[in-house]
């Protein structure tokens, strides 16, 4: 296992097979992936773990991913971890709300496996 193999990382995302592959592509270069289905479940799982990444889709039942972002940016233990948004949505209009709301990067569906997986390295300082 390597090194990254400690790294929790939380993922929201609604849409079954794109967090099934998210979490393949991160769970296999050793990464621990918590997938939830629907932002009231990140935000619930929020002060389960000490995350070290967390990525967001915005478009989710329950809360939005722009309502989960607010509630990572608005905690002292977490308001430091990274955020990366991981959406269909990406217009200016999207990428400016998501910068203003402090987000780390963004990457829109469809993705490429080796870019999500640098980005991830990136954030996480590897």
């Amino acid at each position: 296992m390597s090194a990254a193999a400690t790294k929790q990382l939380l993922l929201a995302e609604d849409d079954a097979h794109i967090a099934k592959l998210v979490e393949f592509i991160l769970t296999k270069r050793g990464y621990e992936v918590t997938a939830v289905a629907d932002g009231t479940q990140a935000i619930a799982r929020l002060d389960e773990k000490s995350w070290d990444l967390i990525l967001l889709d915005v478009m989710m039942p329950g809360a939005d991913g722009w309502t989960v972002l607010r509630s990572v940016r608005a905690s002292d233990g977490l308001k430091n971890v990274p955020v990366l948004m991981l959406t269909a949505k990406g217009s200016h209009k999207d990428i400016a709300t998501a910068a203003e709301l402090g987000v780390d990067d963004y990457l829109t569906k469809p993705f490429d496996p080796d870019v999500l997986f640098e980005k991830v390295k990136k954030l996480l300082g590897e």
